[in-house]
């Protein structure tokens, strides 16, 4: 442990060779849990001693930052890094280094503003679905649940460890359709009568067959899911998110943005192939690739592809993240919407503030709102209603 503080405190003053810098993460690999111990150690003494001061904690925060490019090289680290972070965010209140003004580069000697971290504790999100039955029947799912809940048409619906299961338990005699909905502040998993993987993000939807049959393999979605398909060449897999607009693969992964109050559709593809199809219109998408179609549009609607998509960004819910990364203030502010089950409104329009960093979500709401203080938003929270007042 001795070894380790050290190496902590040289770091932090960039005085480690990339030896060193080795080691240094393989403590940490070894226990996410104690760098942020160390840090609030190792700034408490400062305090102490008299060597404290706000502008070196950031300074010494964005060196921790940095930190992150070396580990986002090496995927084994990621999410145990971003685990410590969150602590490290916590600990030093340092939120200028994950927001900033759009146009406006952090700077050491960039002023911060004084803010108490508001009582109300909403809580972050949890695993938690709805299901609906063929006969209408809803069943309320969470994340401890497991043995069987239902027989649709000879099928087996088990929970198990919190994951919905399909298992064939006869032969089927019709079609019966179910529906998995997660509201605002749920996240659920299923894996369908096929063996592929769903993954629903807050305030979205599956509709699927209790057993596939036929020559396609057809469900409906609404909000946002990530799919991990089996591989059937003889049934092609189809996803429909509109009257307009549909998805063919055949064994592939992939995430669907469909959310109603979003300016796009977008289709993101990190495995394999699919077919994005609107209307008479269609493109296939390669690994690393977006395809997006205008939610509203007063003109004929075409596809747009952006070739190098960040995927990591866009998985990051998936994963237990929030990727903020250049991304709008209102953007940001309808991912936590959902998440948080909050409504957003704006006194004086959006503010113009551009985000970055990355944040886990299992953070309370209150930790939140303590960045966006830090970073000058003036804000109030009226129950479930967060009034953006600047």
């Amino acid at each position: 442990m001795n070894d380790f503080k050290e190496l902590l405190a040289r770091y932090l003053h960039g005085q480690l060779t990339s030896e060193e810098v080795g080691r240094l993460m393989t403590y940490i690999q070894e226990d996410e849990a104690v760098l942020p111990e160390e840090i609030a150690a190792l700034l408490a003494g400062q305090r102490e001693s008299g060597t404290g001061d706000p502008v070196q904690e950031e300074l010494l925060f964005s060196r921790i930052m940095s930190m992150d490019q070396e580990l986002s090289r090496k995927p084994v680290y990621r999410r145990m890094w971003w685990a410590a972070a969150a602590g490290i965010l916590v600990l030093l209140g340092a939120a200028g280094y994950f927001w900033h003004q759009q146009n406006s580069p952090v700077s050491p000697k960039h002023p911060t503003v004084a803010v108490s971290e508001p009582d109300t504790k909403i809580p972050a999100g949890s695993k938690g679905a709805i299901l609906t039955l063929s006969n209408g029947e809803n069943i309320a799912l969470d994340s401890t649940g497991s043995g069987t809940i239902a027989i649709q048409n000879g099928v087996k619906v088990a929970l198990d460890n919190g994951q919905l299961q399909y298992q064939p338990d006869s032969v089927t005699t019709s079609i019966v359709f179910n529906t998995l909905t997660t509201p605002r502040g749920r996240e659920f998993r299923i894996v369908l009568p096929d063996g592929s993987k769903a993954w629903l993000n807050s305030a979205s939807s599956i509709k699927y067959p209790a057993a596939f049959s036929g020559k396609e393999r057809n469900v409906e979605i609404t909000g946002e899911v990530y799919f991990e398909i089996a591989s059937n060449a003889n049934m092609p897999f189809r996803v429909k998110i509109n009257k307009e607009t549909t998805i063919d693969v055949l064994g592939t992964h992939f995430n669907i943005n469909a959310y109603p109050d979003e300016k796009n559709i977008a289709a993101t593809l990190a495995e394999g192939a699919i077919r994005f199809n609107l209307n008479e219109e269609s493109t296939i998408l390669s690994p690393g690739q977006q395809a997006r179609v205008p939610n509203q549009s007063a003109g004929k609607k075409h596809i747009h592809v952006t070739a190098n998509a960040d995927v990591a960004q866009v998985l990051a819910w998936k994963d237990g993240l929030f990727d903020f990364n250049h991304m709008p203030f209102d953007q940001v502010m309808r991912q936590l919407s959902r998440w948080y089950d909050i409504d957003v409104t704006y006194e004086s329009g959006i503010p113009d503030i551009d985000f970055e960093g990355t944040l886990g979500r299992d953070v309370s709401l209150s930790k939140v709102l303590f960045f966006l203080g830090k970073v000058g938003v003036q804000y109030r929270l009226e129950g479930r209603r967060l009034v953006i007042s600047q």
